[in-house]
């Protein structure tokens, strides 16, 4: 049975029960009946994980509002003129504006949304015996270890979104957020920030260890190369069940520790961060994840429709929403100056060779960023390639990539003052990226300087920008006068609806 993410059909009756609703948690669960048949096989429950990812994809989350739309916008990764109010007002910290807490409220509510699903799936799983499924013990595992890293994800970016970074605080033991684990839960306590990380790092823990054997040895046929990670007309030797399938595009065991060393560099865990972080980069360095080459970032500066526009050999995670470019063209169409790039000669200054400036900014003339944009043919050699970037790469989110790995053991190197470990990481990045000045700084302040430089030019409009930021207490780059962040700039209101329930 072919069960591809992007083109499932999700059952009237199941749509009633995974779509999204007005109260945050409110799944409409009362026709015990209807659970019951839903989950009455394993075609169920794939559909309901299928469901999972395709909410993943939505505009409010990751589709948009997490990654290219509103935490780009208050990034400043784009010019201001032309944006919608929205964002506009985000990029100027209007946090009480009711067009930005119309924004952080679906972010809310539909990440609390996605749990509550998560949740039901892993009690409805957790009570089957393994001949249930299909493949068994391999998928029971896969739907749980999933299911869990994909709460985990959820829960850190709303506390990094709507809480304090660690950095400002004196201790763990201020009030977050709900860390909801039960379905249904109509009156979930917010947890203080100790608590809450602990529970994120026990669900991705989880995560990573039960989907290590299976994409690591079970699966490596098909997880090894990117033909078989992303969906790709070109796959060969993978299962005959696409559930299994496209393991880039779901949570997995690489994406899964990446994101731990995420969590724990947002905690301030530099050690634990920098252990997960070299997991990846040994993968890496063995061949299951490689550089883009230079001509697919843009180095054949007269064809841009080559262009690995989502860079995707070395994405480790990625949703997926097929609607992706038509929801960017549309916004544009209303606006010809939106989402034009911010300040990016003063951000490369010198390094013109750089890929992310030379292969994917402006070049069809209008000043954009090439990861959101329908690549556009400018030879007819190259015109199958093109339209085979627009139908497989251009639906890609891209959640965490590889390179994020190098910096995060970079910083800890720095911090540890292992400055020339530190800079030979860096060359390897940097020379990757098309950038031909060797020189490094070999003062730890100014090597870390240079490292943000870069974490902002590898990051633009992929959404992780803003948090970079807000961890290091950092004002936000916008040309030759930083924007000076005061205290309550780097956190939103938290949810009316929240914080009327809660009282």
């Amino acid at each position: 049975m072919m069960m591809k993410i992007k083109r499932c059909l999700i059952l009237p009756l199941l749509i009633g029960l995974l779509a999204g609703c007005n109260d945050w948690l409110d799944i409409k669960s009362d026709n015990v009946l209807l659970q019951e048949e839903i989950f009455a096989d394993y075609t169920g429950v794939r559909m309901a994980v299928n469901g999972v990812y395709r909410d993943l994809g939505v505009e409010d989350l990751y589709g948009k509002n997490l990654s290219w739309g509103f935490m780009s916008a208050i990034a400043r990764n784009y010019q201001l003129t032309g944006l919608p109010t929205e964002m506009a007002d985000g990029a100027a910290f209007k946090w009480k504006n009711s067009s930005v807490q119309g924004v952080t409220e679906k972010i809310w509510a539909k990440a609390y949304n996605v749990i509550a699903n998560c949740n039901n799936i892993i009690e409805q799983v957790q009570t089957k015996d393994t001949s249930f499924f299909r493949f068994g013990e391999v998928e029971k595992n896969l739907v749980l270890g999933e299911m869990r890293g994909v709460r985990a994800l959820l829960h850190f970016d709303l506390l990094r979104l709507f809480c304090p970074a660690p950095a400002t605080l004196t201790d763990l033991k201020v009030l977050a957020i709900p860390y909801v684990t039960r379905y249904p839960e109509h009156q979930p306590e917010r947890l203080n920030m100790e608590q809450v990380f602990t529970s994120i790092i026990e669900d991705m823990e989880y995560a990573k260890k039960t989907l290590a054997p299976l994409d690591t040895l079970q699966f490596e046929a098909w997880t090894k190369k990117r033909d078989h990670r992303f969906y790709n007309s070109v796959r060969t030797g993978s299962w005959d069940d696409d559930f299994l399938n496209f393991r880039g595009e779901r949570m997995n065991y690489w994406g899964a520790t990446a994101l731990l060393a995420r969590v724990y560099m947002w905690k301030g865990d530099l050690e634990n961060a920098y252990k997960n972080a070299s997991d990846i980069y040994r993968f890496h360095t063995n061949g299951w994840f490689k550089w883009t080459g230079a001509a697919f970032q843009g180095s054949l500066v007269a064809y841009p429709e080559i262009t690995d526009t989502k860079r995707w050999e070395e994405l480790l995670l990625g949703f997926y929403n097929s609607q992706n470019l038509t929801i960017f063209e549309d916004l544009i169409s209303n606006n010809a100056n939106r989402f034009r790039m911010n300040e990016m000669e003063k951000l490369f200054k010198e390094d013109t060779d750089d890929y992310r400036y030379q292969g994917f900014y402006n070049r069809y003339g209008d000043y954009r960023y090439s990861v959101w944009l329908r690549p556009k043919s400018q030879s007819t050699a190259y015109a199958s390639y093109m339209e085979a970037a627009i139908k497989y790469q251009g639906p890609i989110l891209p959640v965490v990539r590889f390179t994020e790995m190098y910096y995060i053991m970079i910083e800890y190197l720095i911090e540890k003052e292992r400055i020339p470990e530190a800079k030979a990481l860096f060359g390897t990045l940097r020379n990757q990226r098309g950038v031909k000045d060797p020189t490094l700084p070999d003062d730890p302040g100014l090597l870390m300087d240079k490292l943000v430089n870069d974490m902002i030019r590898e990051g633009l409009t992929e959404g992780q920008t803003f948090f970079m930021y807000k961890r290091l207490v950092r004002n936000i780059f916008n040309g030759d006068r930083d924007i000076i962040m005061e205290k309550g700039d780097y956190t939103p209101e938290y949810p009316n609806n929240e914080v009327a329930y809660s009282m």
